[in-house]
């Protein structure tokens, strides 16, 4: 059995996938050049489909943290879960807990001084303290599902929330569940993911179908309308931030973990792809994030429920053969790894994306603050604010990694096995 303890093309690989995001919220929450041509297109087609990342990162983890699980129980015999969480704690919370007190206490202070500064409306500027109780037990992505957007500061942490509650039910799993009987699990989680959001959209596709909504010549009962909006608003939440929906794309990681863990065939599969075999997953990656919001439009609704329970299965498939290509083949186009600089961004991934969104508000509060955005959009201007964002994002990273979460990232060795020091 080959171990599987250091993925060298992956850091690159977090980079690329943060990069995505922040491109993602630099057009959304801070947008304010509002150009055309091209710079339209790069919008709609590529930065508004930033959210991506967040799905690759949710693949990786399911991949790496069964990695570790099981490499753990093929070395000691069991799965020390205490352990685990230990680990998994002083990786997470440290950090976490510190964006919390910047959401709730830090902006809410600074905009109470300096209130002309507020660069976004007020609803995105403030959140209520009952909603406090969601991010202390890491249930953010139900909050933003039942509750709508917190301030934007504070939005990132759904996906942490996911992957948390992944941590809590996932060692258990790996330790209880037979070798034989886990892929059948995770296939399992598979198909109930997709079936959970077919039937999200179930019924909007019925009302769509049955009452012509696409059709603007057909008179549209006013009631049906309103419920076709209400249902379409809340099936979009909820296929995005709900923890079932995501599962998949966890599971998805996990099968690849699995495979090349267990199989001989599978490793010897990704060692000998040929070239031609390896490009067509990325050109596949290319098509579907080209025609994404085509997909998403009044034209496929009639079959939207199909879209929603297959589109992310596609992504998280594409995500896992890159990761399994990245580290396995030697005939890849290119190793991700050789980029250095970026590899060794990729290793702040952790701090580059819950600071980003923080910095990018301080950026725009700056601007407003001295009235340094001009009248009319100039994208010279807006070219100037992303790259503070990032080199902000970027310094504040370092920062944090040294003197927030490195503290406690040297506690974790205590908590492994002699074993798997390496992983």
């Amino acid at each position: 059995m080959k171990p599987l303890r250091h993925f060298d093309q992956l850091d690159t690989l977090r980079f690329i996938a943060f990069f995505s995001v922040f491109c993602l919220h630099i057009t959304s929450f801070g947008l304010y050049y509002n150009g055309e041509g091209w710079y339209q297109w790069i919008e709609k087609s590529l930065a508004l489909n930033g959210d991506l990342g967040v799905n690759f990162f949710f693949t990786l983890s399911g991949f790496l943290i069964t990695n570790i699980l099981l490499q753990e129980r093929e070395d000691t015999n069991k799965i020390s879960i205490k352990s685990f969480y230990a680990r998994r704690f002083l990786r997470i919370w440290p950090l976490y807990f510190v964006i919390i007190i910047v959401g709730f206490l830090v902006i809410p202070a600074v905009l109470h001084f300096v209130p002309n500064g507020n660069p976004l409306v007020p609803e995105y500027s403030y959140i209520p303290y009952d909603r406090l109780k969601y991010y202390f037990t890491f249930l953010v992505n139900f909050d933003i599902t039942w509750n709508s957007y917190p301030i934007p500061v504070l939005a990132v942490l759904w996906s942490i929330s996911v992957e948390e509650q992944f941590y809590i039910f996932w060692p258990l799993i790996i330790s209880f569940v037979p070798r034989k009987y886990l892929i059948y699990s995770l296939f399992a989680v598979l198909i109930g993911a997709a079936l959970f959001r077919f039937m999200q959209w179930n019924q909007i596709a019925y009302l769509f179908n049955t009452y012509d909504l696409g059709n603007p010549d057909v008179p549209h009962p006013g009631e049906v309308v309103k419920e076709f909006n209400l249902l379409r608003r809340s099936a979009t939440a909820v296929t995005r931030f709900h923890t079932f929906s995501i599962l998949s794309d966890i599971a998805m990681g996990a099968l690849l973990a699995y495979g090349l863990f267990y199989s001989q065939k599978i490793r010897d599969y990704f060692k000998t792809l040929p070239r031609k075999s390896i490009v067509l997953p990325y050109i596949a990656a290319i098509v579907l994030v080209v025609i994404r919001e085509k997909t998403y439009s009044l034209q496929f609704y009639p079959i939207i429920q199909w879209v929603h329970a297959v589109e992310p299965a596609l992504f998280s498939f594409i995500f896992a053969f890159i990761i399994g290509e990245q580290h396995y083949s030697d005939e890849s186009f290119f190793k991700f790894g050789r980029l250095k600089l970026l590899s060794a961004w990729g290793k702040l991934s952790y701090g580059l994306y819950l600071w980003h969104l923080v910095v990018i508000w301080f950026v725009f509060f700056i601007f407003k603050v001295f009235h340094l955005q001009p009248e009319v959009d100039n994208p010279w201007v807006f070219l100037f604010q992303i790259l503070l964002c990032f080199f902000g994002t970027v310094g504040l990273s370092v920062l944090s990694y040294r003197f927030i979460e490195g503290p406690f990232l040297k506690l974790r060795d205590k908590f492994r096995s002699k074993q798997n020091l390496s992983l």
